[in-house]
């Protein structure tokens, strides 16, 4: 952020009220926000001297910040069924009447948001924000870490300014594809307060929300991305994956974006795609709670954009420049370089050594056959024409990033087939032009060489249901692990949007999505066979048809 921009954020959040220059006086909590096993009493107290002033504590129940109309603390709150949230806000119809879900009750837990106020009503202190998971009050526990978002009401739910409603951008006649929810960029993020719960504590901190994706963003389970901005407080999230890991931006994407009621296919490709040097995602499932009502099963991963590969790989933002089509459209227009590689591509003979080195110096082809290797594995129906990512830093040869696996259904489908469309009639889920890179390089042969030698290594030792041997890795871990991470919040994620219909429901879509990836290494590798016939074919033609030589003379 340069200095201009730096004073007028500054600027802008004094103005708001939300950053208070020089807070001299702050909330305190008698108890932190956390997991407990019953009710109890809660108090609030002016953590600094007064000075012989008279400040009052005003706090909410609801997920708002407090204001001057807020109830004032006067005595310690009994943290129980009363003190949840009287807004019902999952009454409010936030998608189109096709994809809207309105439960009977919902679940809650304890949501206490005070501020100190003055005598004359200005609030003088940073709204300190606590949520309290009580085990007893929910009947029952929550295996899951819990997310809890707090976020103003209006910022959501106003008719205008609401992005997580159809509101004034809704037109009927094209209910897929308008409404609030819709908007993007800066001016349309919203101040919100973040709390990751486990059992081993609290991570809290402010930071900026949108909705995020496509088709998700018109489903009443929302996708959204969270941004840690140094005016919000924190310039990075911490302390949430295992290791020093520090991200800049995260989303929530929801268990309603998986194309079937397993559910978690976006979650298990992550944890599978994780082998040396390839870039996948980080990505945790959680159980929602927005202003303090249960918002479902989640799933907290790394947003693939450039603060995360700038972070990963230890580059400087500014130098990172992340492609998110084939076109190569970036966030803010268009990569040159990468559109003349892709026209240079058309008529380029990759057959030709030279042509071929000359592209390697561009592309990380290691990158991308693990890429193409992996997204054919796992038969992502979504790709390659969408949800496609590379990046560069400093000049460095295009590296692949994978991201986005809800698409993955048990239903056949040809997905080598899909990878090496050639036609004209496609943009979606593939093209000729999403292809062409992985056509051109198999017309060299080292390349297929180096493409099968990895396949092998992959589909035998990563990727086969079980282990090949005790070092290897396997699909089978990452499946079991994840079916018992989810299956005590099936049951009210059914309950809060109908997806899955039912838990027998759920158990049946992972009874197929087990039987598919138990066979899925071993089909792929047949695919790829097939696949490959025709270019080794062509390369014995070229050589039988090569004069020989005659090393005797004539």
């Amino acid at each position: 952020m340069n200095f201009r921009c730096l004073i007028t954020s500054v600027i802008c959040f004094l103005v708001m009220g939300i950053l208070p220059l020089r807070a001299q006086v702050s909330v305190q909590f008698s108890q932190n926000g956390g997991i407990y096993e019953k009710p109890f009493e809660l108090s609030l107290s002016v953590a600094e001297d007064s000075g012989n002033q008279e400040y009052i504590i005003r706090f909410t129940l609801n997920g708002t910040a407090p204001t001057a109309a807020s109830p004032r603390y006067k005595a310690p709150i009994t943290l129980n069924e009363k003190t949840y949230s009287r807004s019902e806000i999952f009454k409010i119809q936030n998608a189109p009447d096709k994809y809207w879900y309105q439960p009977d009750i919902v679940e809650y837990i304890v949501v206490i948001r005070a501020a100190v106020f003055d005598k004359a009503g200005n609030r003088i202190s940073e709204v300190e924000t606590n949520s309290y998971v009580i085990k007893s009050l929910l009947g029952r526990k929550i295996k899951l870490p819990v997310v809890s978002l707090c976020v103003d009401s209006v910022d959501l739910f106003d008719n205008r300014n609401g992005i997580f409603i159809p509101g004034v951008d809704f037109n009927p006649d094209d209910p897929e594809h308008t409404g609030n929810y819709y908007r993007s960029g800066r001016a349309v993020e919203k101040w919100a307060h973040f709390e990751y719960i486990n059992n081993e504590g609290v991570v809290a901190q402010n930071c900026g929300l949108r909705t995020h994706g496509n088709i998700g963003r018109r489903y009443a389970q929302k996708g959204l991305s969270l941004y840690a901005r140094i005016e919000y407080g924190d310039k990075q999230f911490k302390n949430i994956w295992p290791g020093d890991v520090k991200d800049k931006r995260l989303v929530l994407r929801p268990f309603c974006g998986a194309w079937t009621s397993a559910g978690f296919q976006d979650y298990l490709c992550q944890r599978v795609a994780a082998i040396p040097d390839f870039d996948a995602l980080k990505c945790s499932p959680v159980a929602l709670f927005l202003n303090g009502e249960y918002w479902g099963i989640y799933y907290l991963e790394q947003k693939p954009d450039e603060k995360l590969i700038a972070t990963r790989h230890g580059y400087n933002p500014d130098y990172v420049r992340i492609v998110r089509d084939w076109a190569g459209h970036t966030g803010d227009g268009i990569d040159s370089g990468f559109v003349e590689m892709m026209r240079w591509l058309k008529t380029a003979v990759l057959s030709d050594n030279q042509q071929y080195e000359q592209l390697s110096k561009w592309v990380d082809i290691p990158s991308f056959i693990d890429y193409i290797l992996f997204e054919t594995f796992i038969g992502n129906r979504d790709w390659p024409a969408n949800n496609m990512r590379c990046w560069s830093a400093n000049g460095s040869p295009w590296r692949f990033i994978f991201f986005d696996g809800d698409a993955i259904r048990t239903t056949r489908f040809k997905a080598v087939k899909n990878a090496l469309y050639d036609g004209s009639d496609k943009t979606w889920p593939t093209s000729a032009e999403a292809t062409l890179l992985l056509r051109k390089l198999l017309e060299n042969k080292g390349f297929r060489n180096q493409f099968r030698d990895r396949m092998k290594m992959l589909y035998t030792y990563f990727f086969q249901w079980s282990a090949y041997d005790p070092f290897g890795q396997a699909v089978s871990p990452s499946f079991e692990l994840a079916v018992r991470e989810l299956e005590n919040e099936i049951a009210s994620q059914s309950a809060r949007f109908g997806n899955p219909k039912s838990v027998r429901a759920w158990k049946r879509d992972v009874r197929r999505l087990k039987r598919y990836f138990k066979r899925r290494a071993r089909r792929v590798t047949r695919e790829w066979e097939r696949a490959l016939r025709p270019y080794e074919a062509a390369d014995r033609d070229a050589t039988a048809k090569r004069p020989r030589r005659c090393l005797f003379g004539r």
